[in-house]
């Protein structure tokens, strides 16, 4: 680990997204041994952190996939679109190979589980400031969606609206508006494209 930290630069600028700050402060411990001159940027929600990457630029980001405004995902997907080069690494409390492999495709370098002590910490984001990708770990993981749901899933992504799905499917509309508020939060997302989307980075699609 020391060599690792000696190839580091003296000093780094990180920014961790999370909205529990109690966690934010012992991540900000954990790390302080990484370099010398370690500045540290916390953000509460996805707003604060677009605020603080228009102010200052990064080494990297260490993000939550669950923020109280947006999803992580969703975060690093605007992220990626609006070009920005800033390294992201994923830091969840989840520990489904799902999430791992769907932060990855969305441009992740990394997914850290919230387990980790804190060495193992140091050591996976100092991999990432090298410029390493970290794996995801192997998935042994069921598809979670049923049948129905994957059966609706696959017509949304060819754009269908409600009423044609429902009509397709032989159920009514209101049936399929209850079915993709499930989809919705199995996803952990807030609209249709979206939905879309991380279904394809899960490979669900």
């Amino acid at each position: 680990m020391t060599a690792l930290c000696n190839a580091l630069p003296e000093q780094l600028s990180l920014l961790l997204v999370d909205d529990h700050r109690i966690f934010l402060d012992g991540l900000s411990l954990a790390l302080a041994p990484l370099c010398a001159d370690l500045q540290i940027e916390t953000a509460e929600s996805a707003a604060a952190a677009q605020a603080c990457l228009q102010q200052q630029d990064f080494d990297l980001i260490l993000l939550d996939l669950r923020l109280p405004d947006m999803p992580g995902l969703e975060l690093l997907q605007r992220w990626q679109q609006q070009g920005c080069l800033t390294p992201v690494a994923i830091l969840s409390a989840s520990d489904s190979t799902l999430d791992a492999q769907a932060a990855l495709n969305a441009g992740a370098l990394g997914f850290i589980p919230k387990s980790s002590n804190s060495d193992e910490l140091r050591q996976a984001v100092t991999r990432v400031l090298l410029g390493e990708t970290l794996p995801a770990p192997e998935s042994g993981e069921p598809n979670p969606l049923t049948p129905r749901q994957m059966e609706i899933l696959r017509l949304l992504a060819e754009g269908l609206p409600n009423k044609s799905i429902g009509r397709q499917l032989g159920v009514s509309e209101d049936t399929i508006k209850t079915h993709l508020k499930t989809l919705f939060q199995a996803l952990d997302v807030h609209t249709r494209t979206a939905c879309v989307s991380v279904a394809r980075q899960r490979g669900l699609l």
